[in-house]
C-alpha cells in the first residue's frame, strides 16, 4: 500500500466544522481540559451557514430577566412556555430529553455569545421576548472572540474531512484533504465531534452552497443511526431579480404588517390560508411552514410560474408598500450597508415591486431537521462519535420554529463537554497510516475514470430528481421513483469523470465528493418520506394528507445494513408534555386548534 497520507496529526478531541456548533464544541471541550483540534473546510468563523445568518437567536425571557439582569426582557416568557412551544410546533415527535437540554442549557451559552459580541466590538441588537438580532459576520466575530480567548484549541482552515476512521467498534479519527495543497492528512483522536451542518438536495436553496450533508453521510457510513431525514424546511425565496435569486428577502418583507399582498398562481388565482393563520405571518417563524402548506401545492404543480414559484401580488397602497420597505431597511441598517440585506439591494426590489405590482418568488430549501441520531448528551450510536447542531436530530421533531442558531450553540457546547469526558478514559487511537491510506487510495481512483458522467451534469441531474419528487409536497409513487433514480445515479457516479487531475484545490473532485454525500442524505430522506404514510410538520403527502398518530407518532431511523438501508421506528422519548389522545386529525385542523407558533419575530 502506498504512502498516500502525507502526515498524521494526533489530538484528543477533533471537532469537524468551523461554524457556530463547531466553535462552541471546541470551547466546551477545551474548558473541560481536553486538547482540541478544530478543522473546517472553509475559514473558521467565516464560512458555512453561520455567515448566512440574517436574523436572530434567543433564550427565554424569564432567564434573561432574572438570571442575567436584562430588564428589557419579557420575564413572563418562561422556560416552560418555550418547552411547550417546541413540542407543539414539532408535532409531538420531539425527543423531550433533547428539548429539556435545549431549554435548560441555552441561556448560559446565548448570554456568553452576546458578551463575546460586545468584546469584539460588534454588539447585537436586543428585541423581545429575549432575542438578539445580528448579521452572520457579526456572529462570526463573536464566535472568533470566544475562540481566541479560550486556551487549548488549535484550529486549521481549508481542510475537508472526507471520511471517519474506525478502530474496532469506535470512531477514532478521520481522513482529511488539505484543499490548498491536495495532500491527504490523517487525524487521530480519542473522540470526534461532527458539527458540519445540514444538507441541501434542491436547485433552489437559501443557504451556503457547502451545506452538503458531509457529517451525516460520513456518520451513516461509519455505522451511526440517522433519523427524521424526511423533514426539510422551505421558505419564501427570491426568483427575481436575477442577482438575488436564492435570497430570503421575500420572507423578510411578508413579515412586515405593512406589506400587503396576496399570493397567486401563474394564472392569477389567489392562494388563500385561514385568517387565523395569516395573522401569524408577522409574529412567528411558523410562517415558513404555513407558506409550505398553502403555497407548496402550487409550486409542486403545473400552476407554478415559469421560474417554478408563485407571484406575490402587491395590494397595499404605494405608501404602505414604501413603509414596509423602509422598515426592512431600518431593521438591517445596523448590520449591513444601508439599504441592503446581505448583498441584496432592497431599494432595487422596492422599485421592481412598485413598477410591476408583483414579485415572483419560490420556496427555497433552508434547513434539514433530520440528521445523526443523538441523545441529550450529543452522543451518537457509535462510540467515540458525537454530533451537534443541524447535522444532529431530535430536538425539533417534525418542524423547526425555535432558534437554529441557539441550537447550534447549545448542542455544540454540550457535545464538546461530553466528548472531553469520554476522552478522559478512552484508549489512544489505534489507527495506523494504513487506515487513511486505504480510504485515500479508494478516493483517488476516480481520477482514473474516463468517459463517465461529468460532475456538473451529475449535479444538475441530482437536483432535478430532488426538485421533482422530494419537494414540498410528495406522494408515494414519486418517492419510489426518486429512490430508483437516486440509486441509478449512484451507480453512474462510480464511473464519474473528473477532468482536472491536479489534487491542489480540485473543486471538481470536491464537488463530486459533496454530491455523493448529498445523494446519500437525499436517498435516506426519500426512504423515510416514503415510509411515513401521513403528513406531519414539514413532511407533506398529497396521498396521505392527514396526521396519523395511531401509526406514525414515531421517529423514523435508518442504519447501514451491509450495502442496504435498514429502516426502523421508535416512539419519541416522553417528558413533561403528553401527546394528544386522538388517532388522526386533519392537518389544517391541527394548525388551527393546537396553538402552534412561537411568537418570535420582532414587531
Amino acid at each position: 500500500m502506498g504512502n498516500t497520507v502525507s502526515r498524521i496529526i494526533e489530538t484528543e478531541i477533533l471537532v469537524v466544522g468551523g461554524g457556530g456548533a463547531g466553535i462552541s464544541a471546541a470551547i466546551g471541550a477545551a474548558r473541560s481540559g481536553a486538547k482540541v483540534l478544530l478543522v473546517s473546510k472553509g475559514q473558521v468563523g467565516n464560512s458555512g451557514n453561520t455567515i448566512m445568518i440574517g436574523g436572530s437567536f434567543a433564550m427565554d425571557g424569564h432567564s434573561a430577566y432574572y438570571d442575567y439582569g436584562i430588564k428589557e426582557a419579557d420575564k413572563d416568557f418562561t422556560k416552560a412556555d418555550l418547552y411547550e412551544s417546541i413540542i407543539k410546533d414539532g408535532f409531538y415527535i420531539n425527543d423531550q430529553n433533547m428539548v429539556e437540554q435545549f431549554v435548560e442549557e441555552s441561556p448560559a451559552i446565548v448570554y456568553e455569545v452576546v458578551k463575546w459580541a460586545e468584546e469584539a466590538g460588534k454588539p447585537f441588537d436586543f428585541g423581545l421576548p429575549a432575542t438578539w438580532w445580528m448579521s452572520g459576520r457579526m456572529m462570526g466575530s463573536a464566535l472568533k472572540q470566544g475562540l481566541s480567548s479560550t486556551p487549548g484549541i488549535e484550529h486549521i482552515s481549508d481542510v475537508a474531512v472526507l471520511e471517519l476512521l474506525s478502530d474496532g467498534d469506535r470512531v477514532s479519527g478521520v481522513l482529511a484533504l488539505e484543499l490548498n495543497t491536495g495532500n491527504f492528512v490523517q487525524i487521530n483522536a480519542k473522540a470526534v465531534v461532527l458539527a458540519t451542518g445540514g444538507f441541501q438536495p434542491f436547485s433552489l436553496k437559501s443557504t451556503n452552497s457547502d451545506m452538503t450533508g458531509d457529517g451525516v453521510a460520513m456518520a451513516f457510513r461509519a455505522g451511526a443511526k440517522v433519523a427524521d431525514m424526511e423533514f426539510l424546511l422551505f421558505l419564501l425565496t427570491a426568483l427575481e431579480p436575477q442577482d438575488i435569486v436564492g435570497s430570503i428577502l421575500p420572507l423578510m418583507l411578508v413579515t412586515m404588517p405593512t406589506f400587503k399582498y396576496v399570493a397567486t398562481d401563474r394564472d392569477g388565482n389567489e392562494l388563500t390560508m385561514p385568517s387565523q393563520l395569516k395573522e401569524m405571518e408577522t409574529k412567528s417563524e411558523i410562517c415558513k411552514l404555513l407558506h409550505m402548506v398553502y403555497y407548496g401545492k402550487t409550486v409542486s404543480s403545473d400552476k407554478k410560474t415559469d421560474k417554478g414559484g408563485i407571484f406575490l401580488k402587491i395590494i397595499g397602497t404605494e405608501e404602505e408598500t414604501n413603509q414596509a420597505f423602509d422598515e426592512t431597511v431600518e431593521l438591517f441598517r445596523k448590520f449591513y450597508k444601508e439599504g441592503f440585506y446581505h448583498h441584496n439591494d432592497i431599494n432595487k426590489v422596492r422599485r421592481m415591486c412598485l413598477e410591476k405590482g408583483t414579485w415572483e418568488v419560490g420556496l427555497g430549501n433552508e434547513y434539514s431537521v433530520g440528521g445523526i441520531l443523538v441523545n441529550e448528551k450529543m452522543e451518537t450510536t457509535v462510540k467515540g462519535l458525537f454530533a451537534g447542531g443541524e447535522c444532529a436530530s431530535g430536538v425539533f421533531g417534525a418542524n423547526r420554529v425555535a432558534d437554529a442558531v441557539t441550537e447550534m450553540l447549545v448542542q455544540g457546547y454540550r457535545a464538546g463537554i461530553t466528548a472531553a469526558e469520554y476522552a478522559k478514559t478512552a484508549p489512544a487511537c489505534g489507527c495506523g497510516a494504513d487506515s487513511g491510506n486505504a480510504v485515500a487510495e479508494k478516493l483517488m481512483k476516480v481520477l482514473d475514470n474516463e468517459g463517465g458522467i461529468l460532475v456538473n451534469e451529475a449535479v444538475r441531474k441530482f437536483e432535478a430528481i430532488s426538485d421533482k419528487y422530494l419537494n414540498c409536497y410528495r406522494d408515494g409513487e414519486g418517492l419510489r421513483t426518486a429512490i430508483k433514480q437516486y440509486e441509478e445515479l449512484e451507480k453512474e457516479l462510480e464511473n464519474a469523470t473528473v477532468l482536472c487531475k491536479d489534487m491542489a484545490y480540485n473543486t471538481e473532485l470536491m464537488g463530486l465528493i459533496a454530491l455523493k454525500n448529498r445523494l446519500l442524505c437525499s436517498k435516506l430522506a426519500a426512504y423515510m418520506a416514503e415510509a411515513r404514510k401521513e403528513s406531519r410538520g414539514l413532511h407533506l403527502r398529497l396521498d396521505y394528507p392527514d396526521i396519523d398518530n395511531k401509526n406514525y407518532l414515531v421517529r423514523t431511523i435508518a442504519q447501514k445494513d451491509g450495502e442496504d438501508i435498514k429502516l426502523s421506528t421508535r416512539e419519541p422519548i416522553p417528558g413533561k408534555i403528553a401527546p394528544p389522545d386522538y388517532d388522526t386529525i386533519e392537518y389544517e385542523r391541527y394548525l388551527l386548534e393546537t396553538g402552534i407558533g412561537l411568537e418570535n419575530l420582532q414587531d
